[in-house]
């Protein structure tokens, strides 16, 4: 019987024992299949590994997926019998500089080595030039990458599609006459093209702008620049005019018009001038890799948003993510006309932003070893100037930072840097495991209402957003109970049904639900009145009255219709993250990652594409009680940025067009004819997407 046998070392952390190899040889047998696979554990529980030695396992294909994103991955002997590399097997594995092709290599799949920027060499041991992806290196210039190729196949490599490109130097640009369809999203109201000539596009330059949108002038630059190799010019035979007329539509509202004299972008404000920029950079994005769009027809334009709010969620709580690349998560979503990034910045397992009043907050709470089975060090958070400079970085983009603040559950980080916060001041450790904690914050202890508005005190200054996200979720397992058993909240408890005002609630499991609403009172009205912000906080069934002009987010499965009937009968506003559509962190198909490691259900592009924010009620409720939509991304199982943006890609286009499009103009295959054409750009700019178009 063949065996398998890792080589392992063992490193001492923070006093507790974790296995994480740094060099691994595996051979013999190789589980390749389910969930928690042998890929995966290398993939996301080896996380120190260096070197992979696989030429002695018993597998022909490295999977889809299979050592996504392993940055410290530095050198791998892929398996003698191989056949197959999947898509993204190897995607950003960049300190990876040489790789050896075995003999018996036949195919390899889309962004299998994508954004491996540290490729130096490739050996390609196969005789017949193994069939390839077009964008299988996509994101790096192959050309600068040296392959090395059987004595007497030089012929072949070279003459064969995309090895070819190993050999050559960098192409000269094509000029591409658009083809007048328009692939665009989320698709605007009104596409229509006019009579008249071409413009041709070598014929722009000149800008003509006021110098209040000076932001939208510099964005329009650099995609002149980018897609057109075009530069500023004082003169130029068709010129580009940025203007602002507020009488043409709602906030972010604009019209693109396009003819031979130039192109014109009309906004009824900053935002709807940005956004018509950004249909323009899709517009000439070109259909061959070194294409360049030469000439577009006469076409008129008029786009405006259906929803207030198109949102991502980003959690840097159970994994940390780095501040730089926030800030391109920024860049990326604005694209497609997304307009606020919520970030969920505390949690039973991590403080993530600098509280001056509160050092130990980040001190004691920002550091951990450990979420579930991935045994690995996770530490940062955000210093206040970094999230100044965001919030300005953003405003740029047109998108807002709302900050999140949880309570009075998801709090455990908080409650191990400061105990009395929670009831009896109970010492716990920082949480390492997903699932929800019984520890709350006290609601009859002042200490809390001053930890709260301090908090949201400092964050006031930092975060120019009019909302405050409050959590207010899973509080508790069963919710509400940690405060049953606590002398001074019950104490509160009575004092509270003693007022004559007081109303029953037929079918409350308790009245503990009065001590969750006396604590939102007391900070909702500080927030309103000492800082002038807007709360939100996640809907749930616990939330038997919500004050006026709150934002409440439906995001349990099956309960969105009971949340919209809420929001309705207390005159409060909306935003849809149902689980059933909006959750991003779920595997997109079966076997996709995160392969499913506590029972996430699958939420498909397609799936996430059929939400529409109606959700089968009238008018007036979308006029009245909707506020958008949002994507959410927690980060259990997402281990580095281009997971993140694997997760989040190309489902957030679809929720995108949930939010911005109406719904008579959208459909799913014409969507899907469009994403085609938008995620080849993506790749080609290394953007990290997801495998669900193949």
């Amino acid at each position: 019987m063949r065996k398998k046998y890792i080589i392992l070392v063992i490193i001492f952390i923070t006093q507790c024992f974790y296995v994480n190899a740094q060099n691994v040889k595996i051979t013999g047998d190789f589980r390749c299949g389910g969930w928690n696979d042998d890929f995966r554990q290398l993939r996301d529980l080896q996380w120190n590994m260096e070197s992979l030695d696989l030429s002695e396992a018993d597998c022909d294909s490295i999977r889809q997926n299979a050592l996504h994103s392993r940055h410290k991955l530095k050198n791998i002997i892929l398996p003698n019998k191989l056949k197959i590399i999947g898509q993204q097997a190897l995607f950003a594995c960049d300190g990876i500089e040489n790789i050896t092709l075995p003999e018996s290599t036949e195919r390899i799949e889309s962004r299998a080595f994508g954004n491996c920027f540290g490729l130096k060499t490739i050996i390609s041991s196969a005789t017949t030039p193994p069939q390839i992806a077009e964008d299988a290196f996509s994101g790096i210039d192959v050309s600068k990458v040296k392959l090395i190729v059987p004595k007497g196949s030089e012929k072949a490599y070279k003459t064969s599609d995309v090895w070819k490109d190993f050999f050559s130097k960098k192409a000269g640009i094509v000029k591409e006459k658009h083809n007048g369809i328009f692939n665009i999203i989320p698709i605007p109201n009104k596409i229509r093209h006019t009579e008249g000539k071409e413009l041709i596009t070598s014929n722009l330059g000149q800008i003509i702008a006021p110098s209040s949108l000076a932001n939208e002038s510099q964005h329009l630059q650099e995609i002149l620049d980018k897609r057109l190799r075009l530069k500023t010019k004082k003169k130029s035979k068709a010129k580009i005019t940025l203007e602002i007329d507020k009488t043409i539509g709602n906030p972010e509202s604009y019209t693109l018009c396009i003819d031979d004299s130039g192109i014109k972008i009309t906004g009824a404000d900053a935002a709807g001038v940005f956004y018509g920029i950004m249909t323009l950079d899709q517009i000439l994005i070109p259909k061959n890799k070194n294409g360049q769009i030469n000439t577009i027809p006469p076409t008129i334009i008029e786009d405006s948003p259906r929803t207030e709010i198109r949102e991502l969620m980003l959690d840097p709580c159970r994994i940390f993510i780095p501040f730089e690349d926030l800030k391109g998560m920024v860049a990326e979503m604005a694209r497609y006309k997304m307009n606020a990034m919520h970030l969920h910045l505390t949690d039973d397992q991590a403080w993530r932003i600098e509280i001056k009043k509160y050092p130990r907050l980040t001190e004691k709470g920002s550091f951990r070893v450990g979420m579930d089975d991935m045994q690995m060090p996770i530490e940062g958070f955000y210093t206040q100037e970094q999230m100044k400079e965001l919030v300005a970085f953003a405003k740029n983009y047109h998108v807002e930072i709302i900050p999140e603040i949880e309570m009075p559950g998801h709090q455990v980080a908080a409650i191990h840097c400061y105990p009395e916060l929670t009831c009896g001041g109970v010492q716990l450790p920082i949480r390492t495991t997903c699932g929800v904690s019984d520890n709350l914050l006290c609601p009859s202890n002042e200490f809390t209402y001053d930890f709260l508005e301090n908090v949201f005190t400092e964050l006031s200054s930092i975060f120019t957003s009019k909302y405050v996200h409050l959590g207010g979720d899973e509080a508790g397992n069963p919710p509400l109970e940690c405060w049953s058993g606590c002398k001074s909240c019950q104490a509160l408890l009575k004092e509270i049904m003693s007022d004559p005002n007081t109303k029953p609630q037929p079918g409350s499991r308790n009245d503990n639900w009065r001590l969750q609403k006396h604590m939102f009172d007391r900070v909702i009205g500080f927030l309103r009145s000492k800082l002038n912000k807007t709360p939100m906080f996640w809907y749930e069934t616990d939330f038997h009255e919500i004050q006026p002009g709150c934002i409440v987010f439906a995001w349990r499965h099956g309960l969105t219709a009971t949340a919209i009937d809420a929001a309705i009968r207390c005159n409060a506003k909306i935003m849809l993250c149902p689980g059933e559509h909006c959750y991003l962190d779920y595997p997109a198909a079966s076997g996709d990652m995160p392969e499913v490691n506590w029972g996430m259900p699958i939420t498909s592009l397609q799936q996430t594409y059929k939400l529409n924010p109606a959700w089968g009620y009238s008018k007036d409720f979308e006029k009245n009680n909707l506020c958008g939509v949002a994507g959410t991304l927690w980060s259990e199982c997402i281990n580095s940025t281009e997971r993140l943006y694997y997760m989040a890609f190309p489902r957030a286009l679809a929720l995108s067009e949930a939010g911005w499009s109406q719904q008579s103009n959208r459909n799913y295959d014409d969507f899907v004819k469009r994403l085609k054409h938008i995620s080849t750009d993506m790749h080609r700019r290394g953007i990290c997407t997801g495998n669900q178009l193949k």
